[in-house]
């Protein structure tokens, strides 16, 4: 069974419903050479603190007592105690072990803080349990595909290590992709072999109405069709369960959110009282009455205690000006994460408002949380493929980020999305309109738009974000089928230049910078100014450059460490760091290590001293099919070879973009070669400052081979479809892990006649075989507790879908539902 993906679907009729207590211990195992965590070992150096006694809601502790004899899948609402159910589990059963896997580091961190006093659980991210699984260094998906192809190749599945787990808990698993699911299967496998053939439980949480990770591949039928997809590897029955409470958010705002943008559904339930949500009217460019209505909430709960989320924080408009004023003219402290592909620092973000977008958000919470961008434009912008008749999960994922109070911006030139109930905002909701207009709220337009599929590109596209937000996998395949990389190995690693990433800005505040981006702007403009006698690169003019001390001293360090943050904060649009950083001395970059970082680059691109241009303006049209848009961009050098080259290619010119990071990806190779593409331009080279890893990049076809490379990357980037009717191709997984399960038979063969029998339920109901157009109805297989009685519901399959037909799910159930039977 390891890795098979199968096609059924998911349960049309759905059952959610059930809840703990107890007491156990911890651990943080770390891969040779790493500095990352995997679970196990840190807190053993640790006296453990006195942890006052856990007593779990009703709903958490049925879950847990399900645990002793049947696998869960729990629907969890937002705040319902994901964690604290994990903990519950692992009390009941301080004799068993348990493995929490979550999706993201931070998610770890929290189980691992919360579990620590606890010496029977270990809490992992699924690359941090790869690494274990594979013995080696799992950072991100590419390795992790690696890794699987290895497995493939070998014909021989891996194999666990440490202690086996008796319970395996998957958390957030509606952010399971295929690869994931995959390492999933491994990992069971794996486990119930290093129990000599016996099957661990399996507790599967999560909300599909969290899902918002479809780019990176992202299904929520991972979760809500786990009994099919899991219960060929287990043998014990499936049964369904529901953290329906709310923890997090208050009896007035899950009535907000049910009954403005769920259509009255009791999706969320709460019992703590709190303030009404607030929604401000405004204009779009008054900005300034804006900031102050906010800076009168901030003040009342701290900017430590605020964030403000949005779809995107990238593009310039008015929550910049809106977050500049409140920076400027309020000084609240703020953090604003501009890179949404890597999570939140807490370093950074602590003790200061928080400005992200809503997939950076996810998994957090403030007590006021104000939110932009939830309007009618949503569907325009990012939702463009998306149904506007019901909530989009991001935007349900935002509405539920508040503890205490929750704020929605709108401005009057957009209307409300065309599913809100604005009769039921207004009952909901304290609406605050500074407009100065005193119209009345204008009614949404009605739903049911047609979907736009397929391709739509931008006006415009910045070339630096070309490849954000694609699956690893996808840009794997792009690359290896349009470039070929020539590529020199990085340094020994006591090579490396090591400079900080972040720095302390406020040392009685405990405050915190980010300047990871600032130190390549650095490197770079050190060597302009050495070798030209330029600042190109921080956008500086000739005579911005008289009063520059020597660039090897600290005072010349400082000064262009300095001149990087201004001009960081012009290119983002942001202030709040150039001005939080305004009395910082600037010092974290010691002057050898910018100067060896400059005789790098030097040896590098010696005897070009007087053909080498920085910042070069990349821009151009682009078309595909009958739509146009234009890239935009500035290369980092640009350089035209001498025949005394070594390499012999004398008067070619050559692109080069410099890094400064931990390793060279895919992303920035096809970054580096749109630019070359723009300015046509037939070599390229990345070069990554930090540890001498350098990439001679070839186009298999010249310009046209880029051409064809960034149109691909267009298509996968701006291509909206429907969500596919198989969680992936029939013969995906289940083909090419056949060779493995003729392997592994003898072992699951062990496993099913050694497996202890779970507690036998009672037999369920025989249902007839039922067709309807193209509906079968099976025999029952799903349970639910609802108010401690036992339920079973009919399950249905389709018995012909065409190919062709790529129909969102949804609109194929409403169909089943029109002409639904049942005995």
């Amino acid at each position: 069974m390891l890795g098979r993906s199968f096609s059924k679907w998911p349960s049309v009729t759905r059952a959610w419903s059930v809840s703990y207590a107890g007491k156990p211990p911890f651990q943080v195992l770390c891969l040779r050479g790493s500095y990352r965590f995997f679970t196990d070992t840190h807190n053993l150096l640790k006296h453990r603190k006195r942890k006052y006694p856990f007593t779990p809601s009703g709903e958490q502790q049925a879950i847990a007592e399900l645990c002793s004899r049947r696998n869960v899948l729990v629907s969890a609402r937002p705040g319902s105690g994901k964690t604290a159910t994990a903990e519950a589990i692992v009390a009941a059963y301080p004799n068993k072990r348990v493995a929490v896997l979550t999706y993201s580091k931070r998610l770890q961190l929290e189980t691992y803080r919360r579990l620590r006093t606890y010496s029977n659980c270990e809490a992992f991210t699924f690359h941090s349990m790869a690494g274990l699984l594979f013995g080696t260094l799992v950072r991100d998906d590419t390795i992790l595909a690696e890794q699987r192809k290895e497995v493939l190749d070998r014909n021989k599945s891996p194999q666990w290590g440490p202690e086996p787990f008796d319970i395996i808990v998957l958390d957030e698993f509606q952010d399971c992709t295929g690869l994931l699911f995959w390492l999933t299967n491994c990992f069971i496998l794996a486990n119930d072999q290093k129990m000599g053939g016996q099957s661990a439980r399996l507790v599967v949480l999560g909300d599909e109405r969290q899902s918002i990770y479809g780019f990176r591949g992202a299904d929520d039928r991972y979760l809500t069709s786990a009994p099919e997809l899991l219960g060929p590897l287990n043998p014990y029955p499936f049964v369904r369960a529901q953290l329906s409470q709310s923890f997090r958010l208050s009896t007035q705002s899950v009535r907000f959110i049910n009954n403005t943008f769920l259509r009255g559904e009791s999706y969320i339930t709460s019992s703590k009282p709190g303030p009404k949500p607030i929604v401000i009217r405004c204009h779009r460019w008054d900005s300034d009455a804006l900031a102050e209505q906010l800076w009168n909430l901030i003040k009342r709960y701290g900017a430590k205690n605020t964030a403000v989320i949005a779809p995107a924080v990238r593009s310039h408009g008015p929550l910049q000006e809106v977050v500049n004023i409140l920076s400027e003219q309020y000084s609240v402290p703020i953090a604003v994460s501009l890179e949404d592909e890597v999570p939140l620092d807490d370093r950074v973000i602590e003790g200061k408002m928080c400005v992200s977008t809503i997939h950076q958000f996810k998994g957090s919470e403030r007590d006021l949380v104000i939110l932009f961008g939830l309007d009618s434009s949503f569907f325009k912008y990012y939702g463009r493929n998306l149904p506007d008749d019901r909530c989009p999960n991001v935007v349900f994922v935002a509405l539920t980020r508040a503890v205490e109070q929750l704020v929605l911006v709108h401005y009057e030139e957009e209307k409300f999305m065309p599913f809100t109930s604005v009769e039921a905002l207004l009952e909901t909701a304290k609406v605050i309109d500074i407009t100065k207009n005193g119209d009345r709220i204008k009614p949404p337009n009605a739903p049911g738009r047609p979907l736009e599929r397929g391709l739509t590109l931008p006006r415009s596209i910045v070339v630096r974000d070309i490849a954000r937000h694609i699956k690893d996998e996808d840009l794997d395949a792009i690359v290896n089928s349009h470039l070929c990389i020539r590529a020199l190995s990085p340094l020994p690693k006591n090579e490396h230049i090591e400079l900080l990433d972040i720095v302390v800005s406020d040392r009685g505040k405990r405050f915190h910078e980010a300047v990871s981006d600032l130190n390549g702007l650095v490197v770079v403009a050190a060597f302009e100014y050495d070798i030209a006698g330029t600042l190109d690169t921080l956008g500086l003019i000739q005579s911005d450059t008289d009063t520059i001390p020597a660039v090897c001293s600290h005072q010349g360090v400082s000064w262009l460490c300095r001149k990087a943050c201004d001009y960081e904060a012009g290119f983002s649009g942001y202030l709040p760091r150039s001005i939080q950083m305004k009395n910082h001395a600037f010092d974290w970059i010691e002057p050898e290590d910018l100067a060896l970082a400059r005789s790098r680059l030097r040896g590098e691109l010696s005897g070009l001293a007087s053909n080498l241009r920085f910042e070069v303006e990349a821009e151009g049209g682009f078309s595909i099919d009958d739509q146009k848009c234009r890239l935009v961009g500035r290369a980092d050098i640009v350089a035209t070879l001498s025949n005394s080259d070594r390499n012999n290619v004398g008067g070619i010119e050559s692109l080069w973009e410099i890094k400064f990071v931990s390793q060279l990806s895919y992303q920035h190779a096809i970054q580096a070669c749109a630019y070359a593409y723009l300015l046509k331009l037939p070599r390229v080279i990345l070069y990554n400052v930090r540890n001498g890893q350098k990439w001679e990049i070839i186009p298999r076809d010249g310009q046209e081979g880029l051409r064809h490379m960034i149109e691909s990357v267009l298509r996968l980037k701006y291509t909206t479809t429907g969500k596919a009717l198989c969680l992936a191709p029939a013969t995906q997984m289940s083909a090419e892990m056949a060779s493995l399960e003729n392997s592994d038979a003898e072992a699951r063969n062990k496993r099913t006649s050694t497996s202890p029998a779970a507690e036998d339920p009672p037999t369920p109901p025989v249902v007839d075989k039922i067709s309807v157009d193209e509906w079968e109805a099976v025999e029952i297989t799903g349970e639910e507790l609802i108010n401690g009685n036992l339920y079973y519901t009919v399950e249905w399959k389709p018995t012909a879908v065409p190919e062709e037909d790529c129909r969102n799910m949804s609109e194929l159930v409403e169909e089943w539902k029109k002409s639904k039977t049942r005995r």
